[in-house]
């Protein structure tokens, strides 16, 4: 069984109990590069899944979220030097020209319209990043998540030209109602693992319970091994991705053991 491995983060971020500098990325992105693997977007993932296409014998998925300036200038740098692109979800709520850290703490949507050419990926990930268990118990209705989503996917195609066909859910929150408006629109969504738990329809809940793998949870405090890599059976609206800067595979002893795990499958 093909188990594909997929990372996740939000681009170089110095700071915390967990720092991911230029050089700590590089460390890991050459742990993928010796072992093989070869990256993978959400088209490969598709044809994959309709059994269209073949993979590599070692794909990975290096997933980003938000449109921060080191996507451009870092992010992109270390792939590529490994021939390497990634997945980019954007809230385009940061990329207003008239928001202040436009062009600077952002890319510009010139330099995101660079990575597109340079092979990156592009999908949706809402206007302003809302809790979506949270939205869900305000609007049970679903149309400020429908504003979200539309609103998102017309700036996409405003100022990239592509009309997004995948999406990430925003932070640890997940809602029925979201996941329904997320089918009617996208082929994929994507979820994002830091621990055990996920926020639910404004209820807390094991991610394992979530996306119906059996199992306990683990030691280092993640959830079940098999439901950190995405298979045929994963659910396409419940896609794992694993957050480097988090312990589960921030060390390179740990993302080395991540990546090997999915090639004993």
């Amino acid at each position: 069984m093909i188990q594909i491995p997929i990372t996740m983060c939000h681009g170089i971020n110095p700071k915390g109990d967990y720092p991911l500098t230029e050089n700590h990325f590089d460390s890991l992105v050459q742990i993928a590069h010796t072992l093989g693997f070869e990256s993978i977007d959400y088209n490969d993932l598709d044809a994959w899944r309709h059994q269209s296409q073949e993979l590599p014998d070692h794909p990975i998925m290096f997933d980003f979220d938000h449109p921060v300036k080191s996507m451009r200038h870092g992010i992109h740098d270390v792939l590529s030097r490994y021939g390497y692109a990634g997945n980019l979800f954007i809230n385009t709520g940061l990329m207003d020209e008239d928001r202040e850290g436009y062009g600077t703490e952002t890319m510009t949507w010139e330099e995101v319209g660079e990575l597109v050419e340079l092979g990156w990926h592009m999908g949706a990930h809402t206007v302003t990043h809302p809790n979506l268990s949270e939205l869900f118990a305000e609007d049970p209705t679903g149309e400020k998540l429908s504003w979200e989503l539309e609103t998102c996917d017309a700036t996409l195609q405003k100022y990239l030209g592509i009309q997004p066909r995948d999406f990430a859910f925003t932070g640890t929150s997940w809602s029925s109602i979201a996941e329904k408006h997320v089918m009617e629109r996208y082929r994929f969504g994507r979820l994002w693992i830091v621990g055990a738990e996920y926020q639910a329809d404004g209820e807390k809940v094991r991610y394992a319970d979530l996306v119906g793998v059996a199992g306990e949870d683990e030691a280092d405090g993640g959830p079940p091994m098999a439901a950190r890599y995405i298979t045929r059976e994963t659910p396409a609206y419940r896609l794992p991705s694993m957050e480097i800067q988090r312990p589960l595979i921030y060390s390179p002893e740990a993302f080395r053991t991540y990546l090997e795990g999915s090639m004993a499958g």
